[in-house]
């Protein structure tokens, strides 16, 4: 449109008519950290519901692996037997046996009593 073109009345007719759609032409933009945001919690997400229980271990079997792990100075994998508030299995503990108190170990910065170990193996 040049200056011989140019119509007054179209531009008070848009001033007047137009409305801007304010955040709605916002909502298709995803800023990069949105997404990884999204992907990291659908990670986490597939992560939780496929986490399984290995097979229970009976009492005697879960304190020869702790006493194993205590003489060797080996790192465990600790499966408890609770789940969270949505009935999944709860993250699993790996790491040295920092120490133990009565009935409850110090694995991971994290105590564990014993009774609710549901699995536990040795990592290499």
């Amino acid at each position: 449109m040049n200056k011989q073109e140019f119509d007054p009345n179209l531009v008070t007719q848009f001033l007047n008519q137009y409305q801007d759609r304010g955040m709605m032409k916002w909502q298709g933009f995803y800023l990069s950290d949105h997404t990884a945001s999204l992907n990291k919690v659908d990670r986490e997400d597939e992560i939780k519901l496929n986490r399984r229980h290995s097979e229970q271990m009976a009492l005697n079997e879960i304190e020869s692996c702790l006493s194993q792990a205590l003489e060797k100075s080996q790192v465990v994998r600790v499966e408890r037997s609770l789940q969270d508030q949505n009935g999944y299995v709860v993250p699993f503990i790996e790491g040295k046996i920092e120490g133990y108190y009565q009935d409850k170990l110090m694995i991971g910065g994290e105590f564990i009593a014993i009774n609710e170990i549901y699995a536990i193996s040795l990592m290499k």
